[in-house]
């Protein structure tokens, strides 16, 4: 087992982002609009940082 982790920052990160946000469940329409709109923020700032582990496992019988 591996993990990889890619690191990603800045505004080309923001629309993986916004598809999360629209894809989770758990909260409510306006709690995921205030929660985009503060990555838009830290997006136009420079201090948009989102890190995404990749799991790697390889087997043979």
């Amino acid at each position: 087992m591996e993990v990889h982790a890619g690191v990603l920052t800045g505004p080309p990160v923001l629309p993986m982002l916004v598809g999360t946000a629209g894809a989770a469940r758990a909260i409510t329409e306006d709690d995921a609009g205030t929660w985009i709109a503060e990555q838009a923020g830290r997006a136009r700032t420079g201090r948009l940082f989102v890190a995404v582990p990749l799991f790697v496992a390889a087997a043979r019988r």
